[in-house]
């Protein structure tokens, strides 16, 4: 287990976004049996904080507890996959809605620079398939990094606290899962993938048009598509 360690004031805190980041990036897989002491050592603090973060994660129906000192890391039933990407998908939609309305040229041209990113590195990856090399893992992932970082901008123009919460609640369990599903269509070269990775142009020329309800309407049908490949992923 690779967990950073913790060496300054507030350890319940880093422990509870460190703990969460591991799960979210699939570090902590589902099913994965855990213990305040175990995790204390990793991150090098004693188990206290680790404790109250157990507390907070258990809260946020991320980790259930199975004896007095001993966790595990939720499962995640197909069905529970199919309900937040749906809930995802809505919420998405209403971010672009309000980035259209508030984001700033900043904002906005921070998103083209990201597509910008992404777009070189697509093109790299398509040299490599069609002359018939194997995919760098590294490629697939700095696309992938780049996309989650433009829809990161785009819930970021929209300026809601309680938006982004959810959005995070939501997301808990979704981005090792993502990067597997566009890992394999990317070396695929699945034109499904191809066609939703247009969308985000698509999406950010609505928000510079300043037209929330095409945003809107764009981001949702992308998120609802990507959900639709994540709920029959069969990882």
């Amino acid at each position: 287990m690779n967990l950073p360690e913790l060496s300054s004031q507030s350890l319940a805190d880093q422990a509870y976004r460190a703990l969460r980041a591991a799960i979210v990036r699939g570090d902590l897989p589902w099913g994965d049996k855990i213990t305040e002491r175990g995790l204390a050592a990793s991150l090098g603090v004693s188990p206290t904080p680790v404790r109250e973060a157990l507390r907070r994660l258990e809260q946020e129906q991320l980790v259930e507890r199975t004896g007095p000192r001993s966790l595990r890391v939720v499962t995640v039933s197909p069905q529970a996959r199919i309900e937040s990407s749906a809930i995802e998908a809505a919420l998405e939609g209403v971010a672009a809605r309000f980035a259209a309305d508030k984001a700033t040229p900043e904002q906005l041209d921070r998103m083209q620079r990201l597509l910008d990113s992404a777009d070189a590195a697509g093109e790299a990856l398509r040299a490599d398939r069609d002359a018939g090399r194997e995919l760098s893992p590294d490629q697939v992932e700095r696309i992938f990094n780049a996309v989650r970082d433009f829809h990161d901008q785009v819930e970021l123009a929209a300026d809601n606290a309680q938006l982004t919460r959810t959005l995070d609640q939501v997301r808990a369990f979704s981005r090792s899962e993502r990067l597997k599903v566009a890992s394999a269509q990317l070396n695929a070269g699945s034109p499904g993938q191809i066609q939703r990775y247009g969308q985000h142009h698509e999406i950010l020329a609505a928000l510079r048009a300043r037209d929330g309800d095409l945003a809107e309407q764009l981001a949702r049908t992308h998120a609802a598509s990507a959900a639709g490949d994540l709920a029959g992923w069969d990882a």
